[in-house]
């Protein structure tokens, strides 16, 4: 038979083991490791939507894939870039970013530049729901899980590349005292030509229906009149030149300062 010593020894103990469990369920969570924040970015791929609330080319979205040994990659919608990053807890730091240099013209130039600025400048992420990234810092870029392919720009005048074309109209007339200017288009982004007397070369570059050409070097020649006239007036419409079209029958027409169509050589 117990005596009330025993009782009391007992209730003691049932009373020390109930204070121990309620000091551990009072007891605050421990904040999570820089480890266990770096494992819940690494490991996960995004596509950005949004830059700073604005919208990102369609078919051509900038990508973010984050390694689990801290490496992020992906595309800027035209180049694919890699750098080393970290996280501690909300922080996000990005490394110096490597790119690949293709040209990226226009819209894809523009959204480039502002993609890599908010990446490299990143300075905090946060995932607001599930299946939604946003890295905040020097620019802000909202991003959704999963990477979405990216349909690279054109090479730049490639509807253009290597096609050769005469002047046969220039500012509503025909004619060009019995010469033929020409003009040529190269694969990889570079224009010459026949002026009426010197040749020319440059650079050129096409978005859509807009054509640009240029800077234009010429030989330096002497050009008697009327070579000299054509070349002259024929120069400066190049030097306009703001758009481009396939017309009928093939016919190639440039717009501009001064309007010219030209055919197939």
């Amino acid at each position: 038979m117990s005596g009330p010593s025993a009782r009391s020894r007992s209730g003691a103990a049932l009373l020390a083991t109930a204070l121990a469990v309620a000091i551990v369920a009072c007891s605050p969570a421990a904040a999570p490791s820089a480890t266990s924040a770096i494992a819940d970015l690494g490991g996960t791929a995004w596509t950005v939507r949004t830059i700073n609330g604005g919208s990102v080319i369609g078919n051509a979205p900038p990508t973010m894939t984050f390694s689990t040994d801290g490496r992020v990659s992906g595309s800027t919608g035209c180049n694919e870039y890699s750098a080393l990053f970290s996280v501690d807890r909300d922080r996000l730091t990005v490394g110096g970013l490597a790119v690949t240099q293709k040209l990226c013209e226009g819209a894809h130039g523009e959204q480039e530049g502002a993609f890599l600025n908010g990446l490299g400048g990143a300075a905090s992420w946060h995932a607001p729901e599930p299946g939604r990234l946003e890295i905040d810092g020097a620019a802000t870029l909202v991003a959704d899980t999963g990477v979405v392919p990216t349909t690279a720009p054109p090479t730049p005048g490639a509807a253009l590349s290597g096609t050769q074309w005469d002047l046969v109209e220039m500012g509503g007339t025909a004619d060009f005292a019995h010469l033929v200017p020409t003009i040529d288009f190269g694969v990889e982004g570079s224009v010459s030509g026949f002026a009426g007397c010197n040749t020319f070369t440059g650079p050129f570059t096409t978005e859509g229906s807009s054509l640009r050409l240029g800077p234009l070097a010429t030989t330096k020649i002497a050009c008697q009149r009327p070579a000299s006239e054509v070349e002259a007036t024929y120069l400066q419409a190049l030097a306009g030149v703001t758009t481009w079209s396939i017309g009928a029958e093939g016919v190639l027409l440039v717009g501009g300062a001064v309007p010219m169509r030209f055919t197939a050589r």
